[in-house]
C-alpha cells in the first residue's frame, strides 16, 4: 500500500515520471484489461455511494442511472476514449498504441477513483470545501491526463497531446449525440423538447 501511495504521489507531482515507469513495465493482457475492469468497478461503487448519500431531487434533469447500466456507460465511454485517443494520436504523428494508453488511462481512472472517493468523505464533513477539492481534482486530472498522452504518444509537446484529448472528446460527443438521436431522446427518459 505504501508504493501505492508513494506511486500516486509521483504521478501528482511528476506524471511525465510516472507515464514513464507505467510504459516501461511489460504488462500482461490479461493484468491490463482486469485493471481497467477494476477501475470501471471502483468509479460505480463511487457513484453509487454518492447517489444513496445525497440522492438528486426529482426536479433535475440529469438521467439516474442504476449501478449496472452505470458500469456498462463508463465501460463503453471509457474504451471509446481510451480508442480516441490512440487514433486522434497516430493521426497527429504520434506513436501510442492502445495498450500504452490503456495502462495509462487506467492507473489514471484508479486514482480519480480514489480522490473523487475523497471528495464524498469530504461532502459528509466539509460540503464546501469538497466542492473546491472537486474542482481542483479534476483540474489536476486533466492536467495529469495530458502529460500521459504527451508520454504515450511520445509528442515533445502538451499542446499536442491538449489537440488529441479536445479531438478525441469531440468524435466522442458527436458520436453519442448520433446515437441518442437514433435511439431518440423520450426512449432514454430524456425530454424531447428543450
Amino acid at each position: 500500500m505504501n508504493a501505492l501511495a508513494a506511486f500516486a504521489l509521483l504521478t501528482v507531482k511528476s506524471p511525465r515520471d510516472a507515464a514513464q515507469q507505467i510504459l516501461a513495465q511489460d504488462w500482461p493482457r490479461e493484468a491490463l484489461w482486469t485493471g481497467f475492469l477494476l477501475s470501471v468497478v471502483l468509479n460505480t461503487c463511487v457513484y453509487t455511494l454518492q447517489q444513496v448519500l445525497f440522492p438528486l431531487p426529482p426536479e433535475v434533469l440529469i438521467p439516474r442511472f442504476a449501478p449496472g447500466a452505470y458500469f456498462g456507460v463508463i465501460l463503453v465511454l471509457q474504451l471509446s476514449f481510451i480508442a480516441m485517443l490512440a487514433t486522434t494520436g497516430r493521426w497527429l504523428g504520434g506513436q501510442g498504441n492502445l495498450a500504452a494508453l490503456l495502462a495509462l488511462v487506467t492507473w489514471l481512472q484508479l486514482l480519480q477513483a480514489c480522490l473523487n472517493a475523497a471528495v464524498v468523505a469530504m461532502l459528509l464533513v466539509l460540503p464546501a470545501l469538497a466542492a473546491l477539492l472537486n474542482i481542483a481534482a479534476n483540474i489536476m486530472v486533466f492536467f495529469i491526463l495530458l502529460h500521459f498522452v504527451n508520454s504515450a504518444h511520445k509528442f515533445g509537446s502538451v499542446w499536442r497531446s491538449l489537440g488529441v484529448v479536445l479531438m478525441a472528446s469531440m468524435i466522442l460527443v458527436f458520436a453519442l449525440l448520433f446515437i441518442v438521436g437514433l435511439i431518440g431522446p423520450a426512449n432514454l427518459g430524456l425530454p424531447e423538447h428543450v
